[in-house]
């Protein structure tokens, strides 16, 4: 067991091996390499070289904020749920998944689930809002549903197109296809 309240500093030629605890009120300043396998409690930690870590839980809380910046970013999660939360408690306090930079690059979200809600985006208070700078391309290989069910909801789809074809609704792909309007009252 270690305990220290002043600093301890070390250059790429020390070694430190800690089998037990350590607990350290000063900062910690290392050139090399810091390997940890017990418990640690570090105030402060510049680390240059490899920082490994290896164990079965880990916990990190921050009181402040907490950056990860990095060349390549890579975080894999087997076996267990997982959950990436932002409890707000004003209003502004976004929560933003971004693709930064004017370059041929994709913000890819995908699924292999098997259920029906392999992809959910949903909302229990607000709206939903999608913009995009040019096209919105939906394909799929079975039904698309499109519903509802508020007495004063409504389905509208608008074009600002102002020369050749504005709204197209293809239903031709075999002499048996059928194209469907049920309405109360039909306005054209």
């Amino acid at each position: 067991h270690i305990t220290a309240s002043g600093n301890i500093s070390g250059s790429s030629t020390s070694t430190f091996t800690i089998g037990g605890n350590a607990t350290i009120g000063g900062d910690i300043d290392l050139e090399g390499d810091i390997d940890v396998n017990g418990t640690s409690n570090l105030d402060a930690v510049d680390i240059d070289g490899t920082f490994r870590m290896d164990g079965s839980t880990f916990d990190i809380n921050a009181t402040d904020a907490f950056t990860v910046d990095s060349v390549g970013l890579s975080i894999d999660n087997d076996g267990t749920a997982v959950n990436i939360t932002n409890t707000s408690d004003a209003a502004g306090e976004d929560f933003t998944i971004a693709l930064a930079g004017a370059t041929d690059s994709s913000l890819i979200i995908s699924s292999t689930g098997t259920g029906a809600d392999a992809i959910d985006i949903g909302t229990s208070a607000g709206s939903i809002d999608i913009d995009s700078a040019d096209n919105i391309t939906i394909d799929a290989v079975d039904e698309i549903i499109v519903t509802t069910t508020s007495a004063d909801g409504h389905i509208a789809l608008v074009s600002a197109h102002t020369a050749g074809q504005a709204v197209h609704i293809d239903a031709n792909a075999n002499a048996g296809s059928i194209l469907d309007i049920d309405a109360g009252i039909l306005d054209l």
